[in-house]
């Protein structure tokens, strides 16, 4: 798992030597590269995707994510989702050449949607991120036979 207040990635610069960047972006590239898939989620801030996730995709390259399965999530806090987020990082994640999954759900109204046990309240909501997350596994599972048989 990957919280980027954890990571302290620099501002993104597009330097003609990426072997310049500290050791905390190549871990980032790495860990990135080395995942069978990834669950990528972010609230959505003034109608995007935060900054500092764009930040970090920014250091990343269509080799680091070609043919790799993706599920996306937005958060939000207002009652109308994050669908900008979710179809931003759909639109990112194609140009990378991933494998975005199309059920993305969008969680609204984030301050009461969960319960005291983390756990979403809504049921059809809890459904629909469960689902997900078994497509994004049948994906990986289905990519890691297909490279047994070839």
């Amino acid at each position: 798992m990957i919280h980027l207040a954890d990571w302290p990635l620099p501002v993104y610069d597009v330097r003609d030597d990426e072997s310049t960047y500290p050791e905390t972006v190549h871990r980032f590239i790495q860990k990135i590269s080395d995942a069978d898939a990834l669950l990528i989620a972010s609230p959505e801030y003034h109608g995007t995707l935060t900054g500092a996730l764009k930040n970090a995709i920014d250091f990343l390259a269509a080799r680091h994510l070609r043919e790799k399965p993706v599920a996306v999530m937005g958060i939000a806090a207002s009652s109308l989702g994050a669908a900008n987020t979710v179809n931003t990082l759909h639109l990112i994640m194609r140009n990378l050449h991933a494998w975005a999954i199309p059920n993305s759900p969008s969680i609204p109204n984030s301050s009461r949607a969960f319960g005291p046990d983390g756990k979403l309240i809504d049921a059809r909501l809890h459904e629909r991120v469960e689902l997900l997350g078994q497509q994004l596994v049948r994906m990986v599972r289905m990519i890691k036979a297909e490279k047994q048989l070839n």
